[in-house]
């Protein structure tokens, strides 16, 4: 076997190892069952990619984001490592294609999701590989208890009957104690050698503000501090918003969230990264796979859901090792609405069943039928006809997924299924009516090859760029073709699809997870309890108050978060006599207000207060209407 440290300089380039990595390598050469916990940052990916490249075999990596999948792929390929993926979409010969590949093709790593490993083909293939390792990422998502549950992940364990001998890694960033010893336990692992490091992030500074003006506050931030920074909000049309007016107030910026297209996403990224443009304007669909080294800030406008989440999110700030700041800006409003969001607009038991069986209803999916149906979904209408709470039906959705009783899944960009109906003669004929449709059609025709024989997948989004018509323009054309009779059309305009699980039982079906029901419900507003704690509590290390909620008791002051470090440098009498008198001098002529004051002169914002305080009790000043502060 080649020396693991030679390996990292051929392939990685580095000469030594980050903490914890040699020893988590050296476990799994050993072939023992490893568990590895390391912080955002902490190299995870390099802990299962490296010894797989010292053993003979292929690596099997169970993975619960294409996104993730993707870059990893692309990293290794890069590299000169030979790794595959199977991604949802693909046709059974393309699948069985890949599958071909990965058992005689001499590849190194086979990426797939847990929920590939339900079929008998993937099943029967892994059977015949030498897998000399089976890496499972973001492993926490196996437990009920932790922050990213899929109920997919439990399939995970079909791959210790189908390779009994070969050790497994779970690898994960967020884990508190319970659901460590959760996912240790439905992995199977056998007695694995779990290796912890500090979630310490000693170049990190947490800090925590109260603030009425939240984008003033960012852009304050933003404006003067070069490299790149994510601005986390709760909705896609917050960041649009948001992005809109960072760039109106001169700092460049773009957005992000789970509605863009897979193209869109990809260009916003590769702008980000190349500096193009400074900041990120996210909703959590901006999350694993991200990694980008010098990121200075992550500032979050809302509060987030869990302590889960938000360390995740602030941890892909300072990925590089050089200071960076993590900035979450709230105000009462805001933890009002956190608590209406995710706790009091959780659904119990009975209201999940009017749910479920108005989504029945909806599908028309007659009482014992419907499993592994698939459905074209719009959520707004969905709530629209049946006059739904949309936060009550979207938390009951989500826990539906969670439960297993339906996968809801979202599918960007436009995938619609065509084939047509006439010889290739007629549908020229055809063609000659109208110039519009002769366009389009024949740009298919030039696309999709077999497109007479069998439906077939068409990117309507492709075709609009290739013909330059309008997305409502090419839809209005398919759908004539149809009423002709010239093509079969199944149209897919929404970006989101639905899977019955199981067959339609109504209150029975809920009936056998209620007692998860209460127990999901509760760990949610234990989860949203424990995030308002943590922004309460000005009293204890900021640092201190993340890393002991996952069980590390031995971490010590940071001395650079908001709690830690000074707030105001106490002023002398003198300090105050000039500050006073700058104060002074610029209500001259014009009233201002405090913030017009401090961002003229270069004390701190704390320290103005004070004396703007002590010249209104002296008589030397007042306060207008509109806040503004004049001379008397």
């Amino acid at each position: 076997m080649k020396p693991i440290r030679d390996i990292l300089l051929e392939y990685w380039g580095y000469s030594s190892f980050r903490p914890l990595q040699e020893d988590i390598i050296t476990s799994v050469l050993n072939g023992k069952d490893t568990v590895a916990l390391l912080p955002t940052g902490g190299g995870k990916s390099l802990c299962f990619q490296l010894p797989a490249l010292a053993m003979d075999g292929i690596c099997i990596v169970v993975s619960p984001l294409v996104a993730l999948m993707s870059d990893q792929v692309n990293a290794l390929k890069e590299r000169g490592i030979k790794a595959i993926k199977i991604t949802g979409g693909i046709s059974f010969n393309d699948l069985n294609a890949t599958l071909d590949n990965a058992l005689y093709g001499n590849y190194k790593f086979l990426y797939l999701s847990p929920e590939r490993l339900q079929q008998e083909i993937v099943q029967n293939y892994i059977r015949q590989m030498k897998v000399n390792l089976i890496a499972v990422d973001e492993a926490h998502c196996i437990s009920q208890w932790g922050n990213d549950f899929r109920p997919a992940y439990k399939n995970i364990t079909i791959l210790r009957k189908l390779q009994p001998v070969t050790p497994f890694i779970a690898l994960t960033a967020t884990a508190t104690t319970e659901v460590l010893e959760d996912t240790i336990s439905e992995l199977q692992l056998e007695l694995p050698a779990i290796f912890k490091n500090s979630f310490v992030r000693k170049n990190l500074s947490y800090q925590v503000f109260e603030e009425d003006d939240k984008l003033y506050r960012a852009e304050q931030l933003l404006k003067n501090n070069p490299g790149s920074a994510i601005v986390y909000v709760r909705s896609r049309k917050s960041s649009v918003e948001i992005s809109d007016q960072l760039n109106i107030l001169g700092i460049s910026a773009t957005h992000y969230h789970g509605g863009i297209s897979a193209k869109e996403k990809s260009e916003k990224l590769k702008t980000w990264r190349n500096g193009q443009v400074s900041t990120m304007v996210a909703t959590n669909a901006f999350g694993m796979g991200i990694d980008h080294p010098d990121v200075r800030f992550v500032i979050h406008l809302q509060i987030p859901e869990s302590i889960e989440g938000y360390f995740q999110e602030a941890g892909r700030a300072g990925r590089d090792g050089a200071p960076a700041v993590a900035v979450l800006l709230y105000n009462e409003y805001d933890k009002i609405y956190v608590q209406k969001q995710f706790v009091e607009s959780l659904p119990n038991p009975s209201e999940l069943k009017k749910i479920y069986r108005t989504l029945n209803n909806y599908f028309q999916i007659p009482y014992g039928e419907g499993e592994f149906t698939k459905h074209n979904f719009n959520f707004s209408e969905f709530c629209s006809t049946y006059s739904l709470n949309p936060i009550l039906a979207y938390n009951a959705l989500n826990s539906f997924d969670r439960l297993g009783i339906i996968q809801l899944s979202q599918e960007f960009g436009r995938k619609s299924v065509l084939q047509f109906l006439v010889s290739s003669e007629k549908l020229l004929n055809y063609f000659e009516r109208d110039m519009a449709t002769s366009i389009i059609g024949k740009t298919i025709l030039r696309m999709y090859g077999g497109i007479f024989e069998m439906p077939t997948a068409i990117n309507l989004d492709l075709v609009v760029a290739k013909t330059g018509q309008s997305i409502e323009k090419v839809i209005a054309i398919l759908k004539k073709m149809e009423r002709d009779q010239v093509l079969e059309l199944t149209l897919q305009t929404t970006d989101a699809t639905l899977t019955f699980l199981l067959p339609r039982e109504d209150d029975k079906t809920i009936n056998v997870v209620s007692r998860e029901v209460t127990t999901l419900n509760n760990k949610k507003k234990a989860q949203v309890n424990s995030m308002l704690q943590y922004i309460e509590n000005t009293e204890t290390c900021r640092s201190m108050q993340l890393v002991s909620y996952f069980g590390e008791t031995t971490a010590t002051k940071c001395g650079v978060c908001s709690v830690c470090r000074p707030k105001t440098t106490k002023l002398s009498k003198d300090e105050v006599k000039e500050v006073a008198k700058q104060i002074l001098a610029l209500l001259e002529g014009r009233d201002l207000t405090s913030r017009e004051i401090s961002e003229r002169l270069h004390f701190s914002e704390d320290n103005i207060l004070k004396v703007i305080k002590l010249l209104m009790d002296a008589g030397r000043i007042g306060i207008t209407p509109k806040n503004q502060f004049y001379l008397k």
